[in-house]
C-alpha cells in the first residue's frame, strides 16, 4: 500500500489520469466540431469587421470630398447673396427715383395747379372790387349831375338790347 499511497501521490500519476480525463471530454464533447464552429464564427467576424472598414472608409471618403466642397459652396452662396443684394439695391435706388421724379411733378401740378386757382380768385376778387368802385362811382357822379341820370338810364337800356334772348 504503501506503493500505492507514492504512486498516488505522485505528479506523473496524476497527469496521467488528467491526460485520461481529457481525452474522454474530448472524445465525447466533440471538441473539433465546437472548436471548427467557434473558428468559422471568428472568420465571420473578421469578414463582417473586413466590410464595416470598407464600408466606413467609403463613408469617410464621402465626408472628407463634401468637406473639401464646403468651401466653395460656402464662397458660391456668398457671392450669389452679395450679388442678389446688389441688384436688389439697385432696384430699390432705381424704384426711388422713380417714386421721387413723380412726387416732384405731381408737386409741380399741384404748385400749377393751386397757382392757377389763385389766379383765379384774385381776377375774381379784382372784377367784384372793379363793380363795386364801377357801382360807386356812377352814384357818385349821378349825386353830383342829376342831369346824367336820364342819359345813363338810356344807355343802359341801349346796352341791354343788344342782348338778344
Amino acid at each position: 500500500m504503501e506503493i500505492w499511497n507514492t504512486i498516488v501521490q505522485t505528479n506523473t500519476f496524476n497527469f496521467i489520469i488528467f491526460v485520461i480525463i481529457f481525452a474522454i471530454i474530448l472524445k465525447f464533447a466533440k471538441i473539433g466540431n465546437l472548436i471548427t464552429s467557434m473558428q468559422s464564427k471568428v472568420n465571420q467576424y473578421i469578414k463582417d469587421s473586413e466590410i464595416a472598414k470598407e464600408n466606413s472608409i467609403a463613408e469617410l471618403q464621402k465626408a472628407k470630398d463634401k468637406a473639401e466642397k464646403v468651401d466653395s459652396e460656402i464662397k458660391e452662396i456668398i457671392d450669389n447673396a452679395d450679388l442678389n443684394a446688389m441688384r436688389l439695391g439697385r432696384k430699390i435706388l432705381a424704384d426711388a427715383n422713380i417714386q421721387s421724379e413723380n412726387i416732384l411733378i405731381n408737386a409741380d401740378k399741384i404748385n400749377d395747379s393751386n397757382g392757377k386757382k389763385i389766379i383765379s380768385e384774385l381776377t375774381q376778387e379784382a372784377a367784384l372790387l372793379s363793380v363795386e368802385l364801377a357801382k360807386r362811382h356812377i352814384i357818385s357822379v349821378l349825386n353830383k349831375k342829376p342831369q346824367y341820370h336820364a342819359k345813363f338810364v338810356e344807355d343802359s337800356i341801349k346796352e341791354l338790347d343788344r342782348f338778344t334772348f
